[in-house]
C-alpha cells in the first residue's frame, strides 16, 4: 500500500515539473532585453553615410570643361576650354564657382559670388535642366540690359555645353527667372553657343568693332583733365553707342584722349564690368585694372581721374550723382576712400572747352 502511495505522489510531482517547463518556454522575452540586431545595423549604416559626407571624405575628380564668358566692351560671347575640379559630382555647381571666381580676361563679366546654387536637376523627360540658386544673383549685381542678356547667355551656354541639354531654367529660390523676356511661356531658356568665339589673349584685340546690329550715333559730351595746367577740357562729339550701352561707350572716348602729352591717360586700364541707372543715380562698377594706372599717382590726380568718369557720365545721363565701384565694392584707392552710396564730388570750376 504505502509502495502504491509513493508512486502515485513522485507521478504527481514529476507531472508538475514537466508542465512548468513548458510554460516558461512559451513565454515572450523580457523588456528589458536588447534591441533587435537589424536595429543596431541601421544605426550603424546612418553613421557611416554621415562620415562619408565629411569634408574629409569628400570625393574630388578632375574633368574637362567649357567655360562661357560675356565681354562687357565687345558684347561678345567667348568660350575657352579647362580643366577643373569637381566635388561629389557636383558638376553644376564646380561650374558655377568658376564663373564666379575665375576670369581670363578683365573685360569678362563673372557671376557675383554672393549666390550659390542650392539644387539642380535633369528632367529625363522633358530635357530640362533645373538650376536653382539661393537668391537673386540680378538684385546682388550691377547690370544693364546687355550684360543682364550677356551673364544669362554664360550661364546657360556654359551648362547646356556640359550637361550636353538644350534647355535650362534658372530658378531663384522658388521663382523662375525671365531675365529680360517677361513672360517665359515655355518654362525655360533655349541653349544657343553657335555665336561663341573660343578666347585666346594671343588673337583677342580690344579695338576690334563691334559686331552688334544695334549701333547709333550719339551727340556727346566728354571730359578730360589737364595735369599741367590742372583744368579740366570737354569737347562735344558723335559717338557710337552699341546695345544702348552708353556707359562703356562713353568711357571707350574717355580712354581716346586727345593728342595732349599732358592730359591723364586711362589706356585699357579702365574697363567697365556694369552700369546701372536707378531713378537719378547712376552706379558704376569698374574692373580692378583701374587700380593700376593709379599706382604712381598722387591724390590731386587720383580724385581727378574719378571726377573725369563721373563728369562725362552725369552730363550725358542728365544727372548729378554718380556712384564708382571697383568689383562691385565702394572706390578705395592709394589716397580716397569712399563709403558705401557715396557719390563723387563733381563741382569743378577749373573748366573750359576744349578746341583743337
Amino acid at each position: 500500500m504505502k509502495k502504491k502511495i509513493f508512486l502515485l505522489l513522485f507521478s504527481l510531482f514529476f507531472s508538475f515539473i514537466l508542465i512548468s517547463c513548458n510554460k516558461s518556454k512559451e513565454e515572450p522575452p523580457s523588456t528589458s532585453s536588447n534591441l533587435p540586431k537589424e536595429n543596431v545595423q541601421e544605426e550603424n549604416n546612418n553613421t557611416d553615410d554621415k562620415k562619408e559626407n565629411s569634408d574629409d571624405n569628400k570625393t574630388v575628380s578632375k574633368k574637362a570643361v567649357r567655360l562661357f564668358y560675356f565681354d562687357t566692351v565687345k558684347y561678345d560671347l567667348y568660350y575657352i576650354d579647362k580643366e577643373i575640379e569637381i566635388t561629389d559630382n557636383a558638376i553644376i555647381k564646380s561650374l558655377t564657382e568658376e564663373l564666379q571666381n575665375y576670369s581670363p580676361n578683365d573685360n569678362f563679366l563673372n557671376l557675383t559670388d554672393k549666390v550659390d546654387i542650392t539644387s539642380s536637376k535633369l528632367d529625363e523627360s522633358t530635357g530640362v535642366l533645373k538650376v536653382v540658386f539661393s537668391s537673386s544673383y540680378v538684385d546682388k549685381m550691377l547690370l544693364g540690359s546687355s550684360t543682364e542678356g550677356g551673364l544669362l547667355a554664360s550661364l546657360i551656354s556654359t551648362y547646356g555645353y556640359n550637361l550636353n541639354v538644350d534647355k535650362v531654367a534658372i530658378y531663384f529660390g522658388d521663382e523662375l527667372y525671365t531675365s529680360l523676356r517677361g513672360d517665359l511661356p515655355k518654362g525655360y531658356f533655349d541653349v544657343n553657343y553657335n555665336s561663341a568665339t573660343q578666347y585666346s589673349k594671343e588673337n583677342y584685340n580690344i579695338d576690334d568693332s563691334s559686331t552688334s546690329s544695334n549701333i547709333k550715333n550719339m551727340n556727346c559730351r566728354i571730359y578730360y583733365y589737364n595735369v599741367g595746367d590742372d583744368i579740366y577740357y570737354y569737347q562735344d562729339k558723335s559717338i557710337e553707342v552699341v546695345d544702348s550701352a552708353l556707359v562703356t561707350s562713353l568711357t571707350k572716348e574717355i580712354r581716346n584722349t586727345p593728342n595732349n602729352t599732358d592730359f591723364l591717360k586711362f589706356d585699357n586700364n579702365l574697363n567697365i564690368k556694369s552700369a546701372k541707372l536707378n531713378n537719378d543715380i547712376l552706379t558704376v562698377d569698374l574692373s580692378s585694372s583701374y587700380y593700376n594706372m593709379l599706382k604712381s599717382l598722387g591724390s590731386g590726380p587720383e580724385s581727378s581721374a574719378l571726377k573725369i568718369l563721373a563728369l562725362t557720365y552725369s552730363y550725358n545721363y542728365g544727372i548729378d550723382k554718380v556712384i564708382i565701384l571697383v568689383d562691385g565694392k565702394p572706390y578705395s584707392g592709394s589716397h580716397l576712400v569712399f563709403n558705401d552710396n557715396e557719390y563723387i564730388n563733381i563741382n569743378v570750376s577749373n573748366i573750359k572747352e576744349y578746341k583743337q
